[in-house]
């Protein structure tokens, strides 16, 4: 994968970051690729209500979670969204209340996406 270090390692720090926060003491955060193209980082933390999993990317969204957690200011995983989109980066996140949350980082082993090639000013 080509990309800029310092704007994956802020992506990759902020996903840690809220693993750590809404990971119960004891819990586990497991990182892992999945085949050559798939960054994998499971929590099995608190986990994201699905009426919230839709809007986690938004600007200012904190929801159920963050609304709980006086530290959240909803700005993370907006900037997560925002920089990997720039990188050419796919970030999915997947989620269940009680069991956890699962964030995905995809990229072209081939070199940079298509779409991210002129649009790549991070």
């Amino acid at each position: 994968m080509i990309t800029d270090e310092k704007w994956f390692v802020f992506i990759l720090e902020q996903i840690l970051s809220n693993a750590l926060k809404y990971t119960p003491e004891g819990g586990i955060i497991c990182i892992e690729m999945l085949g050559v193209d798939t960054l994998c980082i499971k929590d099995s933390g608190v986990g994201i209500s699905a009426e919230d999993l839709p809007r986690v990317f938004e600007k200012g969204f904190t929801g159920f979670n963050g609304r709980m957690n006086q530290k959240s200011t909803g700005i993370g995983l907006y900037l997560c969204k925002k920089i990997a989109d720039d990188l050419g980066v796919i970030v999915e996140i997947q989620s269940e209340i009680g069991k956890g949350t699962s964030v995905l980082l995809r990229w072209d082993v081939n070199g940079w996406r298509k779409d991210s090639l002129q649009k790549n000013k991070v």
